[in-house]
């Protein structure tokens, strides 16, 4: 991966990795992460290029070139072929990233088989903010590696089923992300104290946004739905950064619709932070426009906060076929549609509740995901053995 935690800077995708390789080292499988000090500019000189132990996980970190978005470390392709060598899977997240290109040329070179993560990254969305200059770059330069790579890696069916238009030959080898899900579990005593502290009575119902403020996100559809829900009691805690103006725009359309005085802010805050905040609240809301998955979907639900969350939220379809009675509910993004769904709950407004927090950490606990882990490179392995040409 190009950049590992705790670069936490460039996106959930460096959360996921960190859970999936330290989930797997605890189950006892040899990890190595090649990566860079991209996001890390205090790492010393001594620790470039050295094999640092982080919990159970084998880091070597090569300095970038320079600190960008765009990651190119000459240091790390040089590299490339010592550090790799006697691998007998690699697992890249690089879509995107150039270094990608060169770290499975070297993989393909030593015959090692290549599982790509595309995390979204190959999503309608993604592909529609810049299309101009990322399709080119797609199908010239990530296409050919993709064609050769072993299997894809997909967090959800969604995404399995957005990369049918590229026709790649590689079989999808679908793995949720892993959360560490430990301290993430209902909690009656912090929920108190959580209300206490934000001076809301139980008996009101407490909606939540959580995440990164971004039109991705779809905030601009809840000024128009809570407006049509003021005859009912609620507050909405809304906590995470604002990246792009989503988050600002939505305190003033609330603003302008008289409903200030129901936002309660908090700033963004480690995972393990937020079970307070997901046992206060008593329904999570997440209207948005592509989410690959939707980490904070499960975080909610293990801490018993029902949801309410959008059909193009990948882990939807999970809920949809095997979420326990209560979750809450998946709907296409139409407001008549939330406005209904929300005016019922909020008649008779009910929590997910401890059945939804057992499903939520026996499908995406963290060791629940690296024995699935195991599964999928058992089953590249056993295909390798038995292909002659790949042998």
């Amino acid at each position: 991966m190009p950049v590992y935690k705790p670069a936490w800077q460039f996106g959930g995708p460096v959360l996921s990795v960190s859970r999936l390789c330290e989930g797997l080292a605890s189950e006892g499988i040899k990890v190595r992460v090649i990566t860079t000090n991209a996001g890390l500019p205090n790492l010393t000189v001594a620790e470039e290029g050295m094999s640092i132990l982080e919990h159970g996980v084998e880091v070597i970190r090569y300095p970038v070139d320079r600190q960008s978005n765009i990651i190119r470390s000459r240091a790390l392709i040089q590299a490339l072929p010592a550090a790799i060598a006697g691998s007998q899977i690699l697992h890249l997240s690089a879509i995107w990233q150039p270094l990608g290109l060169p770290i499975q040329r070297a993989a393909l070179a030593q015959g090692i088989p290549v599982l790509h993560s595309l995390r979204g990254a190959l999503g309608p969305y993604s592909l529609s903010r810049g299309w101009w200059k990322k399709l080119p770059y797609l199908l010239l330069q990530e296409r050919p590696l993709l064609q050769r790579a072993t299997g894809l890696h997909v967090t959800s069916q969604q995404e399995a089923r957005e990369l049918e238009w590229l026709r790649l030959r590689a079989p999808r080898q679908l793995l949720p992300n892993p959360l560490d899900l430990n301290q993430l579990q209902p909690d009656p005593a912090l929920r108190q104290r959580w209300r206490q502290r934000l001076a809301i009575p139980d008996d009101i119902p407490l909606l939540m946004v959580c995440g990164r403020q971004h039109h991705k996100k779809g905030l601009d559809l809840l000024p128009e739905l809570l407006a049509t829900q003021r005859q009912h009691s609620w507050q909405l805690l809304v906590v995470g950064s604002d990246d792009d103006g989503s988050g600002a725009a939505l305190r003033r359309e609330l603003e302008q619709k008289g409903l200030s005085e129901r936002l309660r802010l908090e700033p963004t805050m480690p995972a393990a932070d937020l079970v307070g905040a997901y046992n206060a609240a008593d329904l999570l809301l997440l209207p948005s426009r592509h989410e690959n998955f939707g980490n904070v979907v499960v975080e909610a639900l293990a801490c018993g906060c029902a949801v309410l969350i959008s059909d193009r939220t990948g882990v939807g379809a999970d809920l949809r076929a095997a979420a326990p009675d209560g979750f809450g509910a998946v709907l296409p993004r139409r407001l008549s549609l939330w406005r209904d769904w929300l005016g019922a709950w909020l008649q008779q407004p009910q929590r997910a509740g401890g059945a939804s927090a057992a499903w939520a950490a026996d499908h995406y606990g963290q060791r629940a995901v690296a024995h699935q882990a195991i599964e999928v490179y058992r089953r590249i392995l056993q295909t390798q053995a038995s292909t002659p040409a790949l042998r």
